[in-house]
């Protein structure tokens, strides 16, 4: 997964999205050249979503499941077929357990203690959130005593900083409102949509 991150590293979050609208969007983000999603648990019909995104995109991206809070939700996500879990806090449990069923997995943290901990529980990458309460200078710094450990950035991110985060050492972005913007959902305006995933493809990839 760390490879795949490496030569993609925008992550769009797909929080709170219509099941009826799912097929569209994660097409719209591919053709914009994204080969990874995320689906957050806490979607309405999210276990569906990410099954039926695997059997749709599978051999196009990497699908995996957010806002893992529970080993519950790790469990539902890991049965819906989800390749990877992420979560906006360490919960040892999950961690544990999703190194356990041999699943990559990418807790929150907010310290170089809490990414440490982490690691050393298996955790493949570590989820800096919020990342833009501390900023691309945060990631640079903790990069010098512990450049072993991948991290990943999420919270804030937007078009304007996210090459930023890479430059200091990120392997990859996570992107919610700012990249599936509200009015194109709304507005079912895939093409839209696919032109913003372009835009920041380049602006991460240059």
């Amino acid at each position: 997964m760390l490879e795949h991150l490496n030569k993609s590293p925008l992550v769009p979050v797909l929080r709170k999205i219509r099941f009826e609208d799912s097929s569209f969007i994660v097409k719209a983000l591919i053709e914009g050249g994204v080969s990874t999603v995320e689906i957050t648990m806490e979607t309405e019909r999210a276990s569906e979503i990410i099954r039926k995104t695997v059997d749709e995109f599978g051999s196009h991206a990497l699908v995996g499941a957010g806002t893992v809070l529970t080993i519950e939700d790790c469990s539902r996500a890991i049965d819906a077929g989800a390749q990877f879990v992420v979560a906006p806090v360490l919960n040892e449990q999950v961690v544990t357990y999703a190194v356990e069923q041999g699943i990559p997995v990418i807790p929150g943290v907010y310290s170089p203690s809490e990414m440490m901990r982490a690691y050393d529980l298996g955790a493949t990458a570590v989820k800096l959130f919020p990342a833009a309460s501390v900023g691309p200078g945060f990631v640079k710094d903790v990069q010098g005593p512990l450049a072993h450990i991948p991290i990943m950035v999420t919270g804030g991110i937007d078009l304007a900083n996210a090459r930023s985060y890479i430059e200091a050492g990120a392997i990859a972005v996570g992107a919610g409102s700012a990249l599936l913007k509200k009015s194109y959902i709304f507005n079912k305006d895939w093409t839209a949509l696919t032109k913003e995933s372009e835009k920041w493809m380049k602006e991460l990839m240059n």
